[in-house]
């Protein structure tokens, strides 16, 4: 976890000061994985749901700010035109799910980044604005046939995981062998899940951090790298 200790040098502290006004993410998560990572350009990034890829978009600053290519996977039907709008990265409009070989119902609801596959419309304190929403089916894709898809390198620089509800499900059908995550964010939206996401990404080689400032996401980082 050596690059860790970069945050806290005061060049890295000015610089996250100065990109401040153009981050997108919710919580900062563009500000965390640059400054972990030094501010590299020419990084890769993986982010699903990306919704638009520009309102709390995880990954829109290292796109036009420090030159990131990457793939965005959104199954969402409102947001594919838009996404295309916004981003030059990759895009997959297939469901992240643990296989490539379902056909699942979604649930895209009026506040459209709370979507999610309908199995999982009851598991968070979202479920009461995921009661109206309409339903439609949507074809699979792995994590793992994902990254081949779209020839992603074996060492990611980040994995922004934000599929509300379904995100342990991916992680724990991925063969961690065949790629390594720098830096990976998870949002866990305080459910049990929580713990075995912790439990699985600890077993892989990566240490949570700052989770008292995380809220309802977690970071983790790569022990080895």
């Amino acid at each position: 976890m050596a690059f860790l200790s970069t945050i806290h040098q005061p060049e890295t502290l000015l610089k996250t000061l100065q990109y401040l006004p153009s981050s997108k993410a919710q919580l900062r998560q563009d500000l965390f994985v640059l400054s972990c990572l030094g501010f590299k350009t020419g990084g890769f990034f993986v982010e699903f749901g990306a919704t638009n890829g520009l309102d709390l978009s995880n990954t829109y600053l290292l796109e036009k700010e420090f030159n990131w290519t990457g793939i965005l996977a959104e199954p969402a039907r409102c947001w594919h035109g838009p996404l295309r709008e916004n981003r030059s990265a990759s895009i997959e409009t297939n469901c992240v799910w643990r296989d490539s070989t379902s056909s699942l119902l979604f649930n895209e609801v009026r506040s459209a980044e709370y979507s999610t596959v309908s199995t999982y419309s009851g598991t968070d304190s979202h479920v009461e604005i995921r009661r109206i929403g309409r339903e439609y089916q949507v074809e699979t894709i792995s994590l793992m046939d994902l990254l081949e898809k779209h020839n992603a390198p074996e060492v990611i620089d980040y994995l922004s995981i934000d599929t509300e509800g379904s995100e342990f499900e991916i992680l724990e059908a991925f063969d961690f062998s065949k790629y390594k995550f720098r830096v990976i964010t998870c949002e866990h939206n305080y459910t049990p899940m929580r713990e075995k996401i912790l439990e699985l990404l600890s077993a892989k080689g990566y240490s949570r951090v700052f989770q008292e400032i995380t809220y309802f996401d977690d970071w983790y980082i790569l022990n080895d790298m």
